[in-house]
């Protein structure tokens, strides 16, 4: 599915829930299978399925991002 695609699915939606014709679960739940489409076919990963390699690195880039929040100096 084309990037225009996704782009418009995922405007459809936000106006629904805008206008109240959806609500917030129903939003959430949607949002969260077109994204995961989004994620499969882009970055080539499938959310179902744990990606061990991807986690070690989400973990590690977490922790030091981490790290650093916590050595900024109070000026």
């Amino acid at each position: 599915m084309s990037e225009a695609s996704y782009s418009l699915m995922l405007r459809n939606l936000s106006n629904d829930f805008y206008h109240n014709h959806i609500g917030i679960d129903e939003y959430r739940a949607q949002r969260k299978v077109i994204l995961d489409k989004i994620d499969k076919e882009l970055n080539d990963q499938d959310p179902a399925k744990p990606g061990s390699e991807n986690e070690q690195l989400s973990t590690v880039f977490m922790q030091t991002v981490s790290f650093f929040n916590n050595t900024e100096i109070d000026k």
